[in-house]
């Protein structure tokens, strides 16, 4: 599918819960809270852009993601989070004006190939939240974070790691 939602009131502008399937391009603008949230799903988008989001860009939980091309602009809190036991595959990201890039939270596995990060408070983060869930991981393989106050945040229990991801 593609989706193209623009001024959206709701608390999220689009919600997948238990579905499975591909988007091809999605373009969301001027989000009230989460532009795009997924639970217990298993999804591949091609292409995102998302920009003016009031909370989350892209919000993932419980669930197989794959990301391979995306560009977030203005996520007050995160551009993307992977959260709930998630995980996430990310081939080409680029996010600006962000309080954090991609946060991996709850016990949540991801692999960044190359991440572009501009203007946010702290680039990359792993940690948990909830008491019923471990740390997290995040491996990447490139990642340029100009103009972040922190390149990376790292909870006691959760790793982030550079590493080459075709040798994995």
């Amino acid at each position: 599918i593609n989706l193209n939602l623009k001024n959206s009131l709701c608390e999220d502008s689009v919600n997948f819960i238990r579905s499975s399937g591909s988007i091809n391009n999605m373009e969301i603008m001027n989000s009230y809270s989460d532009a795009f949230d997924a639970d217990f799903s298993n999804l591949f988008i091609k292409k995102a852009t998302v920009k003016n989001a009031k909370n989350d860009c892209l919000d993932f939980s419980y669930g197989e993601y794959k990301i391979v091309n995306a560009n977030l602009d203005n996520c007050e809190d995160k551009g993307i989070s992977f959260g709930e036991n998630s995980n996430g595959f990310i081939n080409n990201i680029t996010i600006s004006n962000s309080n954090i890039g991609i946060a991996s939270k709850d016990s949540s596995f991801v692999k960044v190939e190359k991440i572009s990060n501009q203007i946010s408070k702290i680039c990359l983060a792993a940690y948990r939240k909830k008491q019923e869930f471990y740390g997290s991981i995040i491996l990447f393989n490139e990642m340029n974070c100009s103009r972040a106050e922190k390149d990376i945040y790292v909870e006691l229990g959760s790793k982030i790691k550079s590493v080459n991801l075709n040798e994995l």
